[in-house]
């Protein structure tokens, strides 16, 4: 860089000559100072205005955000921000600032910034001579948002320079400085950023992967640390700077040098007095941030830190691990510890949790499932069996749905037969005698004679052309009058009238003329005939069946077994709600719930449980109907439980895993590309449909029935189907629409895009997601290491600090240990 003082910096360098240059320094830097370089106290509440006003409107204090323009803020109004005098000597409620604050540079930088930022000898050489002559210019820092708090000793460090470091701190620069600017922020926290006039720090969200370029820990200490400034570090804890200072988020040097992996000034700074006990915002201490962060040299480093060796000979180690930050088991209360490291590489989502399920893990794992988990696992498997076996027996034995009761009510006078004889000289029919019902009377008349032809056919299907079709009753009803305009008897035994002679059906020659004989029965009021007794009769016998397989019915063996079993399986399922209910009521209702995210079968499990407790309810109201589609849900509820337990075994454990995985992952994406498709394919051809014609129905009968897509949830499942490559029944339709060649294209296009190109894209992804849970060394390990856990919560905080005294020993301070003996080979 350049300017007046560095010019003169330059040639008072090599003449040795600074009266020029002090010169300059009083009458150029001086009138940009407060009280001739002594500084004034300005109030934090004001400063915090000053960098808040860079803000976006809804993130401004109510102070700003009632001016018209913030920009217009002016630092040396009060602006509802009053100034006590007690507060002037209070630290943390005002500041000491030298340089004008109206005098800035763009980001609120001083001279002495600049010197410092540009990092040669030269300005060097000019930051010491500033210093001499304003020494309270040093601990001055950078005012905007983006920058603000950093000061010249964190510019020293980032430089690399401890001989500024350690002029910077003999001239008394603030090592506890923080710079807490939107630059040195975690990535994940920048759009959290908020500000108060109650302190100077910002507000942070505490959530955060702690991921960002120069995230350093805010402090000089801390940065020196990141950046592997021993030196530096050194300088600066001999003046007193506190390795154990917290920042934003809570984070010690330890917690720094835990993200950024460095060992070796990891081991400096817990010799020179770091503390491994600290924890920060989330509640995590070094160790548990290694592990929350996979961080897998540094976990098993700090591990080895913390252990305490009893005794070694040859290869063998005995070695103590303190359980506190360890173990899930809370050592005082029993309760879980959800930031405990086993805790957080079990439930972790990154690959590298894996390779922390090793060693001391995994011996904890072996030592909870000896202890009590091995049992309780398989009781509860065993009990689960019982209760499905139940459910089976229950199910398989339900009577089915009552038949439909045929109408009581006799039918008004009516035909119920017509006996037909046809008999012309000059005609041969199909049928000499038909017996005619509710059935069809089809004519045909090429040469001014008569067919009868009777069917008891659908009126769809296929029929002899150019017959056309005719109501029977309609016609039945003619011949009827007919009948009884001539020739009617009564039948005194049956309480019949029979009739006999036809007369003429139609207008032609005699020799033409068509006799026929008809018969028609009449239901008279008060009477009943023979066949409505035997129907009667066959209604009783179906009623008397089905009270006898009735569900509220306990006469036949097979009901009083399903009966059994519907009353176990009522209690099992109340006790499993029960058993629910007191988990979440020790677990809480936020850990409860997140225990049942890792296990979806269960979720389905205590669903089928709550609804078999809906049954008896439902049963008492009699809706039976209701009833049917509960237990049919329970049914489908039920079974995958069995899941749950299958992944606690080796051999099927990992299947689970990728049913779950591709279920969630590939699954899912598939199907939001695949409904794009189908549904736009399904419209299109539900409208070509809608001309659909079938050559084999007759005019006037509505083609629906043997139509393909008569809806639009027909055409989308017809979508689905031709997906499958099951197309047979559709395509040979689209000869019969309106659209053929239309249908056809849209066809190729389809089977292109969606059975070609998606299903095979699916099957790829799926086939991916296999590959690599088979690859995966620990899966299975991870995957027992949940079941562990999750039956683990199930058991009350009292009995799980009797386990934990139970695989756990004391060490020489009181602390609870897991002892191992360890093969160092």
């Amino acid at each position: 860089g350049g300017g007046l003082l560095v010019d003169m910096m330059k040639r008072a360098a090599q003449t040795k000559q600074y009266a020029e240059l002090d010169h300059a320094i009083k009458t150029k830097v001086e009138p940009y100072l407060y009280n001739k370089g002594q500084g004034s106290l300005i109030p934090v509440a004001r400063l915090v205005l000053l960098r808040n006003k860079e803000r976006p409107r809804h993130k401004m204090l109510p102070v700003l955000r009632a001016m018209e323009n913030p920009d217009d803020y002016d630092i040396d109004t009060n602006l509802g921000v009053p100034v006590d005098e007690g507060e002037k000597t209070d630290p943390n409620k005002c500041r000491l600032v030298c340089w004008d604050l109206k005098e800035r540079g763009a980001v609120g930088e001083t001279c002495l910034h600049l010197c410092l930022l540009n990092a040669t000898s030269i300005h060097a050489d000019l930051a010491k001579r500033l210093l001499k002559f304003y020494p309270k210019l040093i601990n001055d820092i950078y005012m905007c948002d983006e920058y603000y708090g950093e000061s010249v000793l964190h510019l020293a460090i980032v430089n690399e320079d401890p001989a500024m470091v350690k002029f910077l701190l003999d001239s008394g620069s603030d090592y506890h400085e923080r710079c807490i600017g939107n630059f040195m922020c975690p990535e994940d926290q920048k759009g959290s950023r908020t500000d108060s006039l109650d302190h100077e720090y910002v507000n942070l969200s505490p959530e955060t992967n702690y991921e960002g370029y120069v995230y350093w820990g805010e402090y000089p200490l801390a940065f020196a640390a990141c950046l592997g400034q021993e030196e530096c570090y050194r300088l600066m804890l001999a003046r007193g700077a506190n390795p154990n200072n917290q920042d934003t988020n809570g984070n010690t040097v330890l917690h720094m040098l835990v993200i950024y992996e460095k060992l070796s000034t990891f081991d400096m700074a817990y010799e020179v007095g770091a503390s491994l006990a600290v924890r920060n915002v989330q509640n995590l201490t070094p160790l548990t941030l290694s592990a929350k962060l996979a961080r897998i040299e540094m976990f098993f480093h700090i591990l080895n830190i913390e252990r305490e060796i009893y005794w070694q000979i040859g290869s063998i180690t005995c070695a103590a691990y303190p359980l506190e930050q360890i173990d899930t088991i809370d050592i005082d209360t029993g309760n879980i510890s959800k930031n405990s490291a086993l805790n957080l590489v079990v439930f972790g989502d990154k690959d590298e949790h894996l390779e922390l399920m090793d060693g001391v893990l995994v011996d904890l794992l072996n030592a909870k499932w000896n202890a009590f988990v091995k049992f309780r696992f398989y009781r509860q498997f065993f009990l689960f069996l019982f209760y499905f076996l139940f459910s089976l027996v229950c199910f398989t034995l339900r009577p089915g749905p009552p038949p439909k009761q045929a109408p009581t009510t006799p039918p008004p006078l009516n035909k119920t037969a017509i006996n037909i004889t046809a008999s012309t000289p000059n005609s041969t029919f199909p049928h000499v005698s038909s017996q005619l019902g509710l059935t069809d009377i089809l004519l045909h008349d090429p040469n001014s004679s008569l067919k009868l032809y009777s069917q008891y056919r659908s009126p769809t299907r296929n029929m002899p052309l150019p017959y056309r079709l005719i109501s029977s009753s309609n016609y039945t009803d003619k011949i009827y009058e007919s009948v009884t305009s001539k020739n009617v008897t009564l039948d005194s035994e049956t309480g019949s009238v029979m009739a006999y002679q036809l007369g003429d059906l139609h207008n032609g020659s005699s020799s033409n003329r068509t006799q026929l004989s008809v018969s028609k029965t009449l239901n008279i009021s008060g009477t009943s005939s023979r066949g409505e007794q035997d129907a009667e009769e066959k209604r009783k016998r179906a009623r008397k069946e089905r009270d006898s397989e009735s569900l509220s019915q306990f006469g036949s063996t097979k009901a009083k077994i399903r009966v059994a079993c519907e009353l176990c399986m009522e209690t099992g399922s109340m006790l499993y709600i029960v058993a629910a209910l007191r988990e979440a009521r020790f677990l809480g209702l936020n850990m409860f719930i997140e225990n049942l995210m890792t296990a979806p079968s269960r979720v389905m499990f205590l669903c089928s449980c709550v609804l078999m407790l809906l049954m008896p309810l439902l049963r008492l109201s009699c809706l039976t109907e209701i009833e049917d589609v509960v237990a049919v849900f329970i049914m489908l509820t039920t079974a995958p439980y069995f899941l749950f337990f299958c992944r606690g075994f080796k051999t099927v454990g990992p299947f689970v895993v990728m049913i779950y995985r591709m279920i969630m992952g590939d699954l899912l994406r598939f199907v939001s590309i695949y409904l794009v498709f189908v549904m736009g394919f399904s419209q299109s051809y539900y409208i070509i449909f809608l001309s659909f014609d079938n050559p084999n129905t007759p005019e006037g009968v509505d083609d629906s029935v043997s139509n393909p897509m008569p809806s639009p949830t027909e055409s989308v499942l017809a979508m689905f189907l031709m997906s499958m490559t099951n197309f047979g029944d559709y395509y040979g339709a689209f000869e019969r629409t309106g659209h053929e060649y239309e249908a056809k294209l849209l066809f190729v296009i389809y089977m292109g895009i969606v059975a070609i190109l998606l299903v095979n894209m699916l099957i790829a992804m799926m086939g991916n997601t296999y590959q690599k849970i088979a690859e995966t060394r620990n899966e299975w390990q991870r995957q027992w290491a949940r079941i562990v856990l999750v039956v683990e919560r199930g058991v009350s905080p009292l009995e799980r600090l009797k386990k934990l005294m139970d695989y756990s020993q004391p060490m020489s301070d009181g602390r609870r240990a897991l002892v191992l003996r360890l093969n160092q080979s």
